[in-house]
């Protein structure tokens, strides 16, 4: 850990389908368009940044060691974080090659961190990815491109809440029962997002 992030948890976030949705096909208002090359031939990926995200961004930044751990090439996630962060909230970026490959999935392995478990929260939206430490996930919602999504607003408090305890696998379980159960009623009440 730099010297900044000594005390701090450490918060691994994922990059597609969590904090922004890419297309190969043009999509209407992008926030981001990421020339990469494939195959030999430039290509574009169409990118939408999940609501809330710059927000959500400035919210963690001090908060957390961050870490940004993506199943995704580096050839796109790294030039897209460039763009998506230039405040340089995120501390580490581990890409697909850092991944473990596991019954067809790319699984990120906490362990590979070399940080305490008890002090390491990953938010993904694919529960494949944390198979290895489910105790330590907060689960997010699939994004692709709903402008009502409220997701990374909603896990703001959950974050606060275990910033500071001894084990977040103790606390992580109750905190996400009782959002999933608060985003359910909200739904319920107010319908979709």
């Amino acid at each position: 850990k730099q010297d900044q992030d000594r005390g701090k948890k450490t918060l691994v976030l994922d990059l597609d389908e969590t904090l922004v949705h890419s297309s190969f096909k043009p999509i209407p208002n992008p926030d981001y368009i990421i020339p990469v090359e494939i195959e030999g031939k430039i290509v574009d990926v169409y990118v939408l940044k999940r609501p809330w995200l710059d927000h959500f961004m400035n919210a963690i930044a001090g908060c957390f060691e961050v870490v940004v751990f993506t199943a995704s090439l580096s050839k796109y996630a790294d030039p897209l974080l460039d763009l998506m962060d230039k405040a340089k909230v995120v501390r580490w970026r581990l890409f697909r090659e850092a991944c473990c490959p596991y019954e067809g999935n790319y699984v990120k392995d906490l362990t590979c961190l070399g940080r305490p478990l008890p002090d390491s929260i990953i938010v993904d939206n694919s529960p494949h990815s944390y198979v290895f430490q489910p105790d330590n996930a907060l689960p997010i919602g699939t994004f692709i491109d709903d402008p009502n999504d409220r997701e990374l607003l909603d896990i703001l408090p959950v974050l606060k809440a275990v910033e500071k305890v001894d084990d977040v696998r103790v606390t992580l379980g109750t905190l996400v029962q009782q959002l999933a159960h608060n985003q359910l009623q909200r739904r319920s009440v107010y319908g979709p997002g």
